[in-house]
């Protein structure tokens, strides 16, 4: 593989570690500051993955209470499920899953935000999609930045939900009733992804965006048309800017966000991808065929790839930003327990995989608690950056555990924010309503009564094995899970093992008790949350 200049940079510190590797792991690949392609899927479910399907028990989840919307013949739903993303199944055959991956918070903005600053977003205030809205703060160096600095060339591509924005709508003359249709966010000075560390972007800003003909689209700042069918787009773009990036001789870090599966699906994908689906549901068709056209995507980039000898030279991560939504056809997030909003393994347990071909070793699995937060110190290590102690970095560097080393990156991993179920089966009657009312069955909206600002706090904590949470619902009780052996968390042992209740609990309050009240939503109940713990 012919490298520039740039690349040949030794990383003595990897190439040390390379040494007492497994013999069959190649360390050429990590003689050279690596390319970073980090895919991030929007609400995708733990277990809507071929790889993820083997670990449900499907006549239990097949009792499960499922959306009328996407209702179907649950064998056809799991074929549908299993048959959606074949690239990425190649992918985590080639890789490492790591089957005990979260991500910081169960709600896309704060969980991107753990992304993009390697730390707890609660440390800087933002604990929910409301408190996001202010974006992270100007003054915390982000993952690009550091990247950009040494020799980077960086790039976000799709969703961008770390700015404070402000939304402006597009004439009512040709507005719908889908809000992705009809928003645009646009970011405040200074807070573009353009000015954080990535030297090109073609983002969006808020929760999701238009299928087609996107009006939200902005290119380094500029609203832009954005023509045709987004996911496409998205994809087009991420292979002009690897190009780029291999014209300069330079390694790229790129933010590929995906819009999809993130609801409302109104529209169908191209008919190429819907020919591929046949469950008997056109509704449960359409989101998986979304779900493919992603995953066509990311083919074409591996294959651009290989083209230009990159290949073994980029570390892939793939993972979701939060758990599945219950308006989504199963087998969603699998045997855990609810869905995006709360901070059950529903809504924080997600789909990871690490793929760098030669250096981390191929078709295994591995169960060792880990967060999205590692993605940033991992990468950092791989590119031989040092980072800054002012970065605050709570995540940690997990490629030797990735490569079999055995270690515990973290002791536990904390969560704290509203118990949104807005998007659980409990709103089973707004979404029902909602997706009448958007198609113009229905001619009054009736709003959900679970939004993020309405909504009651909550906490986890979880080590290797166990998960105790708490909820203000004015009961001050607390469950504790083995969720290890129960991923379903549906027995609550806290009468059972009350020492491990106080050992959690005081673990909870060491961390609470230092992070500042949310930015957005909550401050009359974040000192709630705060005592609950003492």
């Amino acid at each position: 593989m012919a490298l520039s200049s740039n690349k040949k940079t030794v990383l003595a510190g990897l190439v040390a570690a390379a040494c007492v590797a497994t013999p069959a792991i190649s360390m050429a690949s990590e003689s050279v500051k690596p390319n970073v392609l980090l895919i991030v899927m929007d609400d995708l479910g733990t277990a809507q993955l071929d790889f993820a399907l083997d670990n449900i028990d499907k006549q239990a989840l097949a009792k499960r209470p499922s959306p009328e919307r996407y209702d179907g013949d649950f064998d056809k739903l799991y074929d549908a499920a299993k048959r959606s993303m074949p690239n990425i199944t190649q992918l985590a055959n080639e890789g490492v899953r790591m089957t005990n991956a979260y991500v910081a918070t169960p709600v896309c903005g704060p969980s991107r935000a753990g992304m993009m600053t390697g730390r707890f977003p609660h440390s800087f205030g933002i604990y929910s999609n409301d408190d996001a809205h202010s974006g992270i703060p100007l003054d915390i160096k982000l993952l690009p930045a550091l990247l950009n600095e040494n020799g980077y060339a960086t790039a976000n591509i799709g969703k961008y939900h770390n700015a404070k924005v402000r939304k402006e709508f597009i004439d009512e003359g040709i507005q719908t009733r889908d809000y992705h249709d009809n928003q645009i966010s646009i970011p405040e000075p200074g807070y573009g992804p353009e000015e954080r560390g990535f030297d090109f972007a073609y983002s969006y800003f808020a929760s999701g965006a238009a299928l087609y003909n996107s009006p939200a689209i902005f290119r380094n700042g500029e609203n832009v048309p954005a023509p045709g069918f987004i996911t496409h787009n998205l994809t087009n773009e991420t292979l002009q800017f690897i190009e780029q990036a291999n014209e300069q001789d330079k390694p790229f870090f790129v933010n590929l966000a995906y819009s999809v599966p993130h609801i409302p699906l109104e529209q169908p994908a191209p008919a190429k991808y819907m020919d591929r689906f046949n469950t008997g549901n056109v509704e449960v068709d359409k989101y998986y065929a979304h779900v493919n056209a992603s995953d066509e995507g990311i083919g074409q980039i591996i294959a651009k790839l290989k083209e230009m000898g990159e290949y073994e030279n980029t570390m892939i991560f793939f993972l979701s930003d939060n758990g599945a939504v219950h308006e989504s056809p199963m087998p969603m997030n699998g045997m855990n327990r609810a869905f995006k909003g709360q901070r059950y393994r529903g809504g924080v347990h997600v789909p990871f995989i690490a793929h760098w071909k030669g250096v981390l070793p191929e078709n295994t699995q591995n169960s060792t608690m880990i967060s999205a937060m590692d993605i940033l110190p991992t990468a950092l290590a791989a590119a031989g950056i040092t980072i800054p102690a002012e970065m605050k970095v709570d995540g940690k560097d997990i490629l030797p555990l990735m490569k079999g080393d055995k270690q515990q990156p973290h002791q536990y991993l904390y969560w704290a924010g509203p118990r949104a179920l807005h998007y659980d089966v409990s709103n089973v009657d707004f979404w029902n309503h909602y997706w009448k009312w958007i198609s113009f069955e229905e001619q009054e909206f009736i709003p959900s009564k679970h939004i993020e600002r309405l909504s009651k706090g909550e906490w986890a904590i979880k080590d290797q094995e166990w998960s105790l949470h708490y909820y203000d619902d004015g009961n001050d009780g607390f469950e504790l899970y083995h969720y290890a052996e129960d991923p379903a968390e549906s027995m609550n042992l806290a009468a059972k093992y009350p020492e491990k209740v106080t050992e959690l609990k005081a673990a909870f309050y060491d961390w609470i008790k230092t992070k500042p009240a949310p930015l957005g939503w909550g401050q009359d109940r974040y000192q709630v949350l705060t005592d609950s713990a003492k």
